[in-house]
C-alpha cells in the first residue's frame, strides 16, 4: 500500500496539468462528454475517467488534470502489484527484492511517460498487473472465488485495452497447471458469464453513438457499423509476411534489409529495423540507458538489466513454474508482438508503449534478482547498493518526464485556434493538431465558432465538398501539419497568419504582411519558460512557425 501510494505520489507531482500530445486531448474531451473515440473504443477508461472529473465540480481547468491524474494513480497501483507478484513468485522473503523491482519499473522511461497523461496504457498495464496477480494467488491459495473474478476482470481490461489480452497465455499456464481438466470444465459457463459482465462497459459505444456527441468517430450506432468500429477497419491491417509490405516505404527498405530482397531481404529487415530499431532499442531506453532529450546528457543505467538477466538465469534454476509464467508475458509483449505488428518504415511517433508489458515481465525478473543476491548475502550490507538501480533511473529520467510545468501543447493548440477569424474553417491533417484543439473547444470552451475538419477522418473528398459548398463564404485555414503536406496543391494562394495558413480564393494578397502581423500582435501568446521540457513533436511546431514568421518563440 505505502509503495502504490508513493508511486502515486511521483507520478502526480510529475504529470501534466494540461492535455498532452497525440490521442490524450481526444480521451479528455470524449471522456468528459462521454463522446465516441477511435476505434476500438476504451468505454471503460471513458467511465472512469468521467466519474472522477465530475469533481471538478464544473472548473473546465480541473478536468485535464483530474483525467491526467487516474493514469497517475493506476500506474501507481501497478507498481505495488508487481511488488505483490515478485513475493508470489520469489517467496514472503524476498521483500528487498520485490522493492527493488518495484521501483525500476516505477522510473522507467515507457511506464513513467504514460502515467503521467490522459492515455490508457496506465489503466490497461493495471488490469495485466491486477489479472497475473490474481492468478498467482489463486495458485497459492486454491480459493474457488479468485477464477471468476480473475474472468470478470480479462473482460474489463478489454474494455480499457486489447492489450490486456497479451497476458491471456501466461494466464492459461497458471490455471492449467494448477486445475484438473474436469472441474476447470464445469466452470466454464460461470467464468463465461463473468467474462462478458467485464465486457458490459461496450454497450455505452452505441448509446453514445445514437446521442450524436460532438465527438462521434464513426458513428457506431448500428450492428454493422459497431461491428466495424470495434474491428477497427478503418485502420490498414499489416500481413505477417512479407515484413517490407507498405510500398510507400520502398526508398527506405534498402538501408534497413542492407539492398537485400525477397526472404533473405525480409528476414534481414525484421533483424535491424522491427526487432532491433523497433523493441530492443526501446528495451534499451528503459533498463539500459539513452540519450537525455532535454539536457542531451547520456544517461546509463546498465545496473537493471543486468539484474534482469541475473533473475531470469535464477528464476529458470530455482522455480521452473513460476518462471514460465514470467516467460510468456515477457515474449507476448515483446518479440511475439513485435512479429504481429510489423511495424512500417518508419512509424509516425515512438511505439515503446505497445511493449510495456515486456518490460513489466523484464521488472520482475530485476526483483527476482535482486532478491537471490540479497539471500546470498546473507545479512551483510553490500545488497543495499542494488538501490542504485532504480535511483540511477529516477535521476537519469527526472527531467525528461517532469511535465508539470509544460505549457507548450496547450499554447500551441489555443495559438490555432486564436489565429483564425471569427467562425472560420480550420483544416487539420493529424493527431496533433486536431485532438488538442477539440480537448480546448469542448472542454475549455474556446472558440467553439471554428469547424475543424480533420481530413484524415473526413477524406480528402469530403473535404473538396465542404470546401465547394463554403465557396469561401467563411474564412478558410489550414493548420501547420496540412501545409507541410498538402500546401502545394494550393500554391500562391496560402497566407502565414499567426499560427495558421489562409486559404484565399486567389493568389491576389498573398505577399501581404499586414494579416501575418495583426494576428501576431494581437492573438498569439507563449507561457513557454526556458527550462520546460521540449519534445521533438512540440520543437517541430515552433521550427515551422518561426521559419514561416521570421519571428522567435519568446521563452520565459
Amino acid at each position: 500500500m505505502l509503495l502504490s501510494v508513493f508511486a502515486s505520489f511521483i507520478y502526480l507531482l510529475t504529470m501534466d496539468r494540461s492535455a498532452s500530445w497525440w490521442d490524450c486531448g481526444e480521451f479528455i474531451a470524449t471522456s468528459w462528454q462521454l463522446g465516441v473515440g477511435h476505434p476500438p473504443g476504451a468505454p471503460l477508461y471513458q467511465l472512469v475517467t468521467h466519474v472522477t472529473m465530475l469533481l471538478s465540480c464544473g472548473n473546465a481547468m480541473l478536468v485535464a488534470p483530474l483525467c491526467n491524474a487516474v493514469s497517475a494513480i493506476c500506474g501507481g497501483i501497478t507498481v505495488g502489484l508487481l511488488y505483490l507478484t515478485v513475493l508470489e513468485l520469489a517467496g514472503q522473503g524476498a521483500r528487498y527484492g520485490a522493492l527493488t523491482g518495484a521501483l525500476c519499473y516505477l522510473f522507467c522511461d515507457t511506464v513513467w511517460f504514460s502515467a503521467v497523461e490522459s492515455e490508457v496504457y496506465a489503466m490497461a498495464m493495471l488490469f495485466c498487473s491486477l489479472d497475473v496477480w490474481v492468478a498467482l494467488l489463486w495458485r497459492r491459495t486454491g480459493n474457488g472465488r479468485l477464477l471468476p473474478l480473475l474472468a470478470l476482470l480479462l473482460g474489463l481490461g478489454i474494455c480499457v485495452h486489447l492489450m490486456t489480452l497479451l497476458a491471456l497465455p501466461a494466464l492459461a499456464l497458471v490455471v492449467l497447471a494448477g486445475s484438473k481438466p474436469w472441474p476447470l470444465a464445469k466452470r466454464l459457463p460461470v467464468l463465461t458469464l463473468f467474462f462478458l459482465l467485464g465486457l458490459t462497459p461496450y454497450l455505452i459505444v452505441p448509446i453514445r453513438a445514437a446521442a450524436n456527441p460532438p465527438i462521434n468517430e464513426g458513428n457506431p450506432q448500428t450492428v454493422e457499423s459497431f461491428r466495424s468500429y470495434i474491428s477497427r477497419e478503418q485502420y490498414a491491417k499489416a500481413p505477417l509476411y512479407p515484413r517490407m509490405w507498405r510500398e510507400r516505404d520502398a526508398e527506405n527498405w534498402g538501408y534497413w534489409s542492407y539492398n537485400h530482397d525477397g526472404v533473405l531481404g525480409n528476414a534481414v529487415y525484421y533483424g535491424s529495423y522491427q526487432l532491433g530499431y523497433m523493441y530492443g532499442r526501446y528495451l534499451m531506453y528503459n533498463f539500459i540507458g539513452r540519450e537525455n532529450l532535454k539536457s542531451g546528457r547520456i544517461v546509463v543505467f546498465v545496473l537493471p538489466v543486468l539484474l534482469a538477466l541475473w533473475g531470469l538465469l535464477c528464476h529458470r534454476r530455482k522455480n521452473r513454474r513460476g518462471y514460465w509464467t514470467v516467460m510468456p508475458l515477457f515474449l507476448m509483449g515483446g518479440v511475439l508482438l513485435n512479429i504481429y505488428l510489423n511495424h512500417p518504415c518508419y512509424e509516425p511517433r515512438e511505439r515503446d508503449y505497445a511493449y510495456v508489458l515486456s518490460f513489466y515481465a523484464l521488472a520482475i525478473w530485476i526483483g527476482v534478482g535482486a532478491a537471490d543476491l540479497h539471500e546470498r548475502a546473507r545479512g551483510k550490507a553490500w545488497p543495499l547498493l542494488l538501490m542504485v538501480a532504480p535511483l540511477s533511473m529516477a535521476v537519469g529520467n527526472w527531467s525528461d518526464h517532469d511535465r508539470s510545468r509544460c505549457h507548450a501543447v496547450h499554447d500551441i493548440a489555443m495559438n490555432h485556434l486564436q489565429s483564425c477569424d471569427p467562425d472560420a474553417i480550420l483544416i487539420t491533417l493529424g493527431d496533433n493538431d486536431t485532438f488538442p484543439l477539440w480537448y480546448l473547444q469542448q472542454v475549455e470552451g474556446r472558440r467553439k465558432d471554428v469547424s475543424i475538419y480533420n481530413i484524415g477522418l473526413t477524406g480528402y473528398g469530403n473535404l473538396m465538398q465542404i470546401l465547394d459548398a463554403n465557396d469561401f463564404q467563411r474564412p478558410v485555414y489550414v493548420s501547420q501539419y496540412f501545409y507541410y503536406r498538402y500546401g502545394r496543391l494550393y500554391q500562391g494562394r496560402l497566407r502565414c497568419e499567426g499560427f495558421c495558413w489562409r486559404l484565399l480564393p486567389t493568389a491576389e494578397g498573398v505577399d501581404d504582411r499586414e494579416p501575418l502581423l495583426r494576428h501576431v500582435s494581437d492573438s498569439i501568446e507563449w507561457h513557454i519558460t526556458r527550462t520546460e521540457y521540449r519534445d521533438r513533436v512540440t520543437q517541430g511546431f515552433l521550427n515551422d512557425w518561426e521559419e514561416s514568421t521570421g519571428l522567435k518563440v519568446p521563452l520565459r
